[in-house]
């Protein structure tokens, strides 16, 4: 057997914070709304300006989040649009080789047993390996640090999942994913709901009703090289692997305003940049023969987009003990710029929306006890998905609330706190436009659905029975429907000496 040498390379470049935005402020009253109130150590990321608001403190907290998405296929119509077997050995008119070998779905839907030096094919059902239904949990730290009179304040904040220190899952929107899990997937959660959330900020009280703040989303930066020998194609368990591996960090920054021109009004402005992981590949592979040939690709996950946000808060009472606020928030994603886990720009036909996210809600207190309530409504960016991909998303309305209590114990202070979320992910069914035929058996619309199988395939110079029409195994046709719920909770502690 040939003796082969191969080389992978991989650079990771982490610094998204997902999570952040979906929970929200849960270390104090700032729930879905802390770009603008609930000072605490979390506007570390949402606006580092409310630090100088913030109090002096520690705080420790455990938070869980489940979702439960679920995503539903049509029935395929009829065999006529399967992939036929013969397609293995099919080729175009002129005998060169198809530009893409579809799996003939019968193996894709059942399997194919071994025969002869053929190895066995396991199953992979349409939906059989989709994700959207799993829970997680997270402790939660944050600090808040001032000086020079309370004037200027420092803050950290990160939310540390439990069990994997994160998970990076790819998977492609259309017919690829057939080789693979053939199944569709919740585009922002699954993945992105395990990441390593850090976030650090410093907060300037320029005037007693102006502050100013910056901060920025800390992760990890990776590389990793694995060289590969391969003595025996045929025996890839022999392979012999070295590794070379570097870690840094990577810092996406924010910056945030706060206003406060009287007593009762409280305004806030942020600005938050797009945040990534970027995970670089690169592989050779050299053959005795000599030949060495490569390729580099990039994979992405967790995408945040640019974020604007602006806010306001009116205190409708105000007294010795008691203070009640409402409290309105916006944020703009610019998810326009959407890079998909493969690195992949929605077609400008199928091109991402921006989005404006609102949210409104109530800040009660009564002497030592404080409340909130959120209601939000957040509509999604991915526009139907009656072509080839199939980004799985729905339009999502949420709310919060939270509870805490202060008290003073060996001359400390003491503020204990329980917040909970619950998001509606609003049933959304899309169905696939039909691609239409070409005289010369080509598919001229890369917009729609796939025909994976031309249409002047031809086996021993005949054509390919089945050939004719559409032909496709992408998993989301002919349509799909998806709906869901997330919802969390958590329970914090914060100590201020």
């Amino acid at each position: 057997m040939p003796v082969a040498l191969g080389a992978l390379g991989a650079a990771l470049d982490a610094s998204a914070s997902p999570l952040f935005d979906l929970t929200g402020g849960s270390d104090g009253m700032g729930g879905l709304q802390a770009r603008t109130v609930g000072a605490a150590a979390s506007a570390a990321y949402f606006n580092p300006s409310l630090l100088v608001q913030a109090p002096y403190g520690f705080t420790v907290g455990f938070l869980t989040l489940t979702e439960q998405i679920g995503v539903s296929l049509d029935g395929r119509p009829g065999t006529e649009f399967a992939v036929p077997e013969g397609v293995i050995q099919a080729s175009q008119p002129n005998g060169s080789a198809l530009p893409n070998v579809p799996l003939p779905t019968n193996w894709l839907q059942n399997g194919r047993p071994a025969s002869g030096v053929n190895p066995a094919l396991a199953a992979r059902p349409r939906q059989g390996a989709g994700t959207g239904h799993q829970t997680f949990t997270y402790e939660t730290v944050g600090f808040v640090a001032k000086i020079l009179e309370d004037r200027l304040a420092f803050g950290f904040y990160g939310i540390l999942p439990d069990g994997d220190f994160t998970s990076l899952g790819a998977f492609y929107s259309d017919e690829r994913e057939q080789y693979f899990s053939n199944s569709l997937h919740p585009e922002l959660y699954a993945d992105r709901l395990t990441s390593l959330s850090i976030a650090f900020g410093a907060g300037w009280k320029v005037t007693d009703d102006f502050s100013v703040g910056l901060g920025g989303s800390l992760s990890l930066r990776a590389g990793v090289g694995a060289p590969t020998y391969v003595a025996n194609a045929g025996a890839l368990q022999n392979l012999l692997i070295d590794t070379d591996a570097k870690v840094n960090v990577a810092i996406s920054p924010n910056l945030g305003v706060s206003y406060e021109p009287g007593s009762r009004w409280h305004f806030s402005g942020t600005i938050h940049a797009p945040e990534k992981v970027d995970l670089g590949v690169d592989f050779t592979f050299l053959l005795p023969t000599p030949l060495q040939q490569g390729s580099n690709f990039t994979l992405v996950y967790d995408y945040m987009p640019w974020q604007v946000g602006a806010g306001a808060a009116y205190d409708v009472l105000q007294s010795r003990n008691d203070t009640l606020t409402v409290a309105a928030t916006g944020v703009y994603g610019k998810w326009s710029d959407y890079v998909d886990r493969h690195g992949e720009t929605p077609v400008s036909a199928y091109g991402w929306y921006d989005t404006l996210a609102p949210t409104a809600g109530l800040r009660y207190a009564h002497r030592e006890t404080r409340a909130f309530l959120d209601a939000q409504y957040k509509p999604t960016p991915v526009p139907p998905q009656t072509g080839r991909s199939n980004y799985v998303d729905n339009d999502r309305l949420g709310g919060a609330a939270g509870f805490d209590y202060g008290f003073s114990w060996l001359h400390t202070s003491f503020r204990v706190g329980v917040q909970a979320q619950a998001y509606w992910l609003m049933p959304r069914h899309q169905r696939k436009l039909p691609t239409p035929a070409e005289p010369d058996g080509l598919d001229h619309y890369p917009a729609l659905v796939s025909d994976e199988v031309p249409d002047n395939a031809e086996v021993g110079g005949e054509p390919l029975v089945g050939s004719r029409g559409l032909q496709t195994n992408n998993p989301g046709w002919p349509g799909f429907g998806s709906q869901g719920a997330i919802v969390s909770g958590g329970l914090y502690l914060t100590v201020m000496p």
